[in-house]
């Protein structure tokens, strides 16, 4: 038996209309492997990242932020880590390890069957080094990226701009998401929501709402 955080699904006589995020859903993210070649342990890289706020700073980038801007300006805040923060991103693809296990089989079985849309915070930039590496990324009926609207999830207005572009009703989608805070956006907003776990409850949870995978 496995655990998954479940939202209340659409009506029996509606299908379910798949939203997926990328990373740690799709795709495993995990920065400290593209900085790991500056730093003795991982301990040593961890307080780097406390130190230097490295999450808000590239939450930024997954705003929009142009990558060398980002470079330049972290730099010139922390001269003595410089060469880090230009390695990460010259080095992206490190901190991107492999797919999340399961998950693009459900991906895929769902393509079969009808629309599957996403909603990333994700750079347009590294989103397009990505893809080649994986490219069933390429697959989504329609995708939203934070990088191209200027919004990170787990603000609505996101979520608006999926269902505005493809005409979906809130309603219908089920959102997954490894993210509370963005499982609890999406359910204000009006989605079914998962808060994704590993790929067998995810199946599980999809199963119960009529879609085969």
């Amino acid at each position: 038996m496995h655990s998954l955080s479940m939202g209340k699904g659409p009506a029996p006589t509606e299908r379910s209309v798949p939203v997926f995020d990328i990373g740690q859903v799709l795709l495993r993210w995990d920065p400290r492997g593209a900085m790991a070649p500056h730093f003795d342990t991982p301990e040593a890289i961890d307080s780097f990242m406390h130190e230097v706020g490295f999450m808000d700073w590239h939450a930024r980038q997954d705003a929009g932020r142009p990558v060398a801007e980002a470079v330049a300006s972290h730099a010139a805040l922390h001269p003595a880590h410089a060469g880090v923060f230009a390695a990460f991103y010259d080095n992206w693809l490190a901190s991107v390890p492999g797919e999340v296990p399961g998950t693009r089989a459900i991906f895929e079985a769902l393509l079969d069957q009808g629309p599957v849309f996403g909603i990333s915070n994700f750079s347009r930039e590294l989103f397009d080094r990505t893809v080649p590496a994986y490219p069933f990324l390429g697959r989504f009926t329609g995708l939203v990226l934070s990088g191209d609207v200027g919004i990170n999830k787990p603000d609505a207005r996101i979520y608006a701009i999926l269902c505005e572009r493809h005409g979906l009703e809130p309603g219908r989608c089920v959102f997954i998401d490894d993210s509370a805070r963005n499982v609890e956006a999406a359910r204000a907003f009006g989605m079914d929501a998962l808060l994704f776990k590993d790929a067998p409850s995810l199946a599980d949870a999809l199963r119960a709402r009529g879609l085969a995978v």
